[in-house]
């Protein structure tokens, strides 16, 4: 799972097509059902790496 720094972004929506589960929403769309999720991405955001390198991504279950 990846986060975002809320306070980085500047809603450009590129990585928006590049999530392979679509789970990212500019804030005021969020779904209803998901938007405890957007505290745990700022709460993360600061806690987790910066990414720094490109890498394969791993295959999504289908």
């Amino acid at each position: 799972m990846l986060y975002i720094d809320p306070d980085s972004c500047i809603d450009c929506c590129a990585c928006a097509p590049e999530c392979p589960t679509s789970a990212i929403y500019q804030d005021v769309e969020v779904p209803a059902n998901m938007k405890e999720f957007i505290a745990v991405n700022e709460e993360m955001s600061r806690v987790s790496p910066v990414i720094t390198e490109k890498r394969t991504p791993l295959a999504v279950p289908r």
